[in-house]
């Protein structure tokens, strides 16, 4: 671009001294010296003016340039800014996450605990009851072999009288 910019100013200074020298040049009664200095002169004015034309772009140019690089900048700065708070939100949202996980450990933990603790207490109070109905039966066993036996004792007794 700063080339382009370069290359039209050459060639208005081209054409200026050109046109500076022909309108010296057409002056009948004028000298040819004072063409020469008339053409001189214009040289030196769009000399100048070109001169000045590409300190113009140049600030410019560069002006633009330091524009562009702040905003790069500024835009780079907004870029971290949200990286970060990004950043900051998903550690919040794991840090989350994760106690949720360690609570819902916990009480899977406490309900196994629980359990465990459930079937022990079925397991004592099952043992227990065999043990009270084999008791029961044991006793009700002997109960009934003690009338069987007496029942055989009367038997006997009612056959020898």
């Amino acid at each position: 671009m700063k080339q382009q910019i370069l290359r039209k100013l050459a060639l208005m200074l081209l054409v200026g001294t050109a046109t500076a020298g022909l309108a010296a040049c057409s002056d009948e009664d004028a000298s040819s010296e004072s063409a020469g200095e008339n053409t001189e002169q214009a040289a030196d004015d769009a000399a100048q003016s070109a001169e000045s034309a590409v300190d113009e772009a140049a600030e410019e140019t560069e002006q633009a340039a330091d524009e562009a690089a702040e905003s790069a900048d500024q835009t780079m700065d907004e870029a971290g800014d949200a990286t970060e708070g990004a950043a900051d939100d998903a550690e919040s949202a794991m840090d989350s996450a994760a106690e949720s996980t360690e609570e819902a450990a916990n009480d899977a933990g406490e309900a196994m605990d629980s359990a465990a603790e459930s079937v022990d207490q079925a397991v004592e109070d099952a043992g227990e009851s065999i043990d009270e109905a084999a008791d029961s039966a044991m006793d009700s066993t002997g109960e009934a072999m003690e009338d069987a036996g007496e029942q055989t004792q009367e038997a006997a007794d009612e056959e020898q009288q």
